[in-house]
This record gives C-alpha cells, sequence and structure tokens, in this order.
C-alpha cells in the first residue's frame, strides 16, 4: 500500500513540474500511464486505474502529436474497459483508430464492431470485407503475421470460429510462424477472449 502512496505522490510532483515539456518529459509522462494503468489492471484496483485516468486527461491537454494522442486514448480506451464503462471505452477508442490511417486494419477492425454493436449491419458488413481485402491484398504481395491476424478477427467477426480455425489452419500450412503456432495451440483461449469482449460490449457477430 505503501509504494502505491509513493507512486501516486511521484505522479502528482512529475505532472506539477510538467510545464514547459519536453520530448523527454512527455515520454516520462507516458512510461508513468503505462505503469500506473499496468498495476490498476493486474490489482484489479479501481484506485490506480482512476489515478491513470487523471494522468491520461493530463497528457492530453500536453501532448500535440498524433502519436502520442494515439496512445493517450488507447489507453483510456484500456481504462474505461476495465472500470466496465463500455460507451467511453468505445468513444476513446474510436478517437485513437480515427489517427490511423483509412486503410489501416485495426480502425476498420474497431469501426467493424463499432457498426456491429451499433446493429448496423449494412456498415458493419462494408468495414469487414474492406478489413478483408485489404489485408489479402497485402498478404499476396508478401507475408505478414499483422495482416494475418486482423484477417482472422474479421472472418471471426463475420462467419464466426468454425470457419476463422479453418482459415488458420490453412495459412499454418502455407506459414508455419511461431505465432500462428501458438494461436492454433490456445485458440480455445483466443475464442473465450473474444466472445467475452463482444459479450461486454453488446456485439454479435454477423452469423
Amino acid at each position: 500500500m505503501k509504494k502505491i502512496l509513493y507512486i501516486c505522490i511521484g505522479l502528482v510532483l512529475i505532472i506539477g513540474c510538467a510545464n514547459g515539456q519536453n520530448k523527454k518529459d512527455l515520454k516520462e509522462l507516458r512510461d508513468s500511464l503505462d505503469n500506473v494503468f499496468f498495476m490498476g489492471y493486474v490489482r484489479n484496483d479501481t484506485i490506480m486505474l482512476k489515478r491513470a485516468l487523471e494522468l491520461s486527461n493530463y497528457l492530453l491537454s500536453v501532448d500535440t502529436s498524433n502519436i502520442g494522442k494515439r496512445q493517450c486514448y488507447l489507453y483510456r480506451s484500456r481504462i474505461f474497459f476495465s472500470l466496465g464503462r463500455m460507451d467511453e471505452t468505445m468513444a476513446n477508442g474510436e478517437h485513437a483508430v480515427l489517427t490511423l490511417q483509412e486503410n489501416n486494419p485495426s480502425r476498420l477492425i474497431f469501426l467493424s464492431e463499432k457498426y456491429l454493436r451499433e446493429n448496423n449491419k449494412d456498415s458493419a458488413t462494408y468495414y469487414i470485407e474492406k478489413t478483408i481485402a485489404v489485408c489479402d491484398s497485402s498478404l499476396n504481395d508478401e507475408y505478414n503475421e499483422n495482416m494475418a491476424i486482423n484477417k482472422i478477427k474479421a472472418i471471426y467477426l463475420r462467419d464466426g470460429e468454425k470457419n476463422a480455425k479453418i482459415y488458420l489452419s490453412k495459412l499454418l500450412r502455407i506459414h508455419p510462424s511461431p505465432l500462428l503456432k501458438s494461436l492454433d495451440e490456445d485458440w480455445n483461449e483466443w475464442v473465450r477472449m473474444n466472445n467475452e469482449e463482444l459479450k461486454l460490449m453488446n456485439i454479435k457477430i454477423l452469423r
């Protein structure tokens, strides 16, 4: 408990000294946000999560870089998710992904889930299909694990876990990478985590 108190005091001192901040100051603040969020998350400590939220509010007021704001909004989305505040989770997630390029798969997956949550199936279908098309275009040029994983997620949202697993098995025969092997071995856990996330956000897959 004393350690947590010292950390909180340290954060107050950091914030108080941040006027006229430079890149080093901002990096320290981002690192502090990372540490406080992590501690709050692993300990399920609401006080620490709210402290991380306060720090993120301050960071948004002083960090004007696109990358910095994206990072901050992502943390805020995770914090609100941990606190069970789903509307604010989605709102901050949207702020974060809108800083990405239009064809970025992370942006497309987020918008797919956003429209599924809003029960807007036409828009959800559009963004899911666009995700798959972008991933296919990249994968046709060269194998990219990030694109492969995003395509698996898009198929899962569109067709369910069975078809996503079929695609993963097909990928493994062509690209038996450690990451894909690990995903295959932990498939049930991956599905459980995704199902839990969708349930919390009141999202139903297309099928």
